[in-house]
């Protein structure tokens, strides 16, 4: 697991060093792109889909992140879509239980943040399947990641480790927020869910290493 979790980390230091100019500009379109809300799914899944042409070793430009976006448009709404109406679930939620000064809605209230961030990280990975997949639905997509994250909680550890280091960074380095952070993330999640991925396919076909 261990020689797993390292040979992500080198080839996501790879990835970054190869397309370093790249990914600093997806990173921007990128925030921009949420800044703006609506473009928010759309450039979410065309960094993801490059990110992961990146890590097949393909050529990439300019042209191919929007071209994936258009590609991916239906899947990126509804994989907004959901996760927008989810959010604003939990927020009201959050709102209401939190006026009451009791046991049982501090209680409650931990365990809609514990369920939330569980699901926050299945759709990190999900972004990470959906260019894996043929004919990517949103529900087949978040069970894949629910498997993985089941079967692998120490590479899902590692990798959650990992990106919450970037995050500290960036917070003290904030010109990588605009430059790097978010792009960085996704090669590194790319890159830990092929991981996983291929370990998974190596165990269903019975060639997993005792």
């Amino acid at each position: 697991m261990g020689r797993m979790i390292w040979s992500a980390i080198r080839q996501s230091a790879i990835d970054i060093w190869d397309e370093m100019l790249y990914l600093m500009l997806f990173n921007v379109i990128w925030v921009v792109g949420t800044l703006l809300i609506i473009p928010w799914p759309f450039v979410t899944f065309a960094l993801f889909a490059i990110v992961y042409d990146i890590g097949q070793g393909k050529g990439i430009s300019f042209g191919q992140f929007f071209s994936y976006g258009r590609a991916m448009w239906k899947q990126a709404y509804t994989w907004g879509g959901i996760n927008l109406g989810i959010f604003i679930v939990v927020w009201m939620n959050i709102n209401f239980y939190i006026n009451f000064d009791t046991q049982w809605s501090l209680a409650l209230t931990f365990l809609i943040l514990s369920v939330s961030f569980f699901w926050f990280v299945l759709q990190l990975m999900a972004l990470a399947i959906y260019p894996r997949m043929e004919e990517p639905g949103f529900k087949v997509v978040t069970r894949n990641a629910a498997v993985l994250f089941g079967r692998y909680p120490v590479v899902v550890f590692t990798w959650l480790i990992l990106m919450a280091v970037l995050v500290v960074v960036s917070f003290f380095l904030q010109v990588l927020i605009l430059v790097g952070v978010f792009s960085l993330i996704a090669v590194l999640t790319n890159r830990m869910v092929e991981a996983m991925v291929r370990k998974e396919l190596k165990r269903t076909a019975g060639e997993d290493e005792p």
